[in-house]
């Protein structure tokens, strides 16, 4: 029994003395779910965001509109970046006050913020030239900042919920084993 034991232990990684009980694992599992989750919640609001962005800018030059028809692609973006901006404080502090978010976590999160910000303060300027009916330089300011800016949060969000998915899975492997 305890070849078995000691067999397990070197297969999850841990080791006799460090072995955490399933408890304590559970609980771990448990804040790097809500660390994950609001990984994702960053990389959402970017690609909504972006997707207002560009896709109001190209509706407007069609004449058609990306939400109801009464309400145009101005006030779709404008409300859109001020719900987003609201989410996004509240995951990326989340995610600052995360025992488990190692420096890169933290840097990449960092990123996604930064990046998801320019996103949102370009949103106001985008929807006044699309008011405009300035539909080129609002494209053109879109590709001067906000592409930059959505691939940064991307990479910064993505790069971060990858390391924490895989750190999860070892996480859940370990309580399996613990049991």
């Amino acid at each position: 029994m305890a070849a078995l034991t000691g067999l397990c232990l070197a297969l999850s990684g841990l080791s006799a003395n460090a072995q955490e009980t399933a408890k304590e694992l559970a609980a771990k599992a448990s804040d790097e779910l809500r660390l994950l989750t609001s990984l994702q919640v960053l990389e959402r609001m970017t690609s909504q965001v972006n997707h207002f962005l560009v896709y109001s800018i190209e509706a407007e030059r069609g004449g058609w509109r990306v939400m109801e028809k009464e309400i145009g692609n101005d006030y779709a973006i404008r409300s859109n970046a001020d719900r987003a901006a609201a989410e996004v404080a509240t995951a990326y502090n989340s995610v600052k006050k995360s025992k488990f978010a190692t420096e890169d976590e933290l840097k990449g999160a960092e990123a996604a913020f930064e990046n998801v910000n320019v996103l949102i303060a370009l949103a106001p300027q985008i929807a006044d030239l699309i008011l405009a009916k300035d539909f080129d330089a609002a494209a053109a300011l879109y590709r001067e900042t906000g592409q930059s800016a959505y691939d940064g949060a991307n990479r910064g969000a993505q790069s971060a919920t990858t390391t924490v998915q895989k750190r999860l899975g070892k996480t859940l492997l370990s309580i399996r084993v613990v049991k």
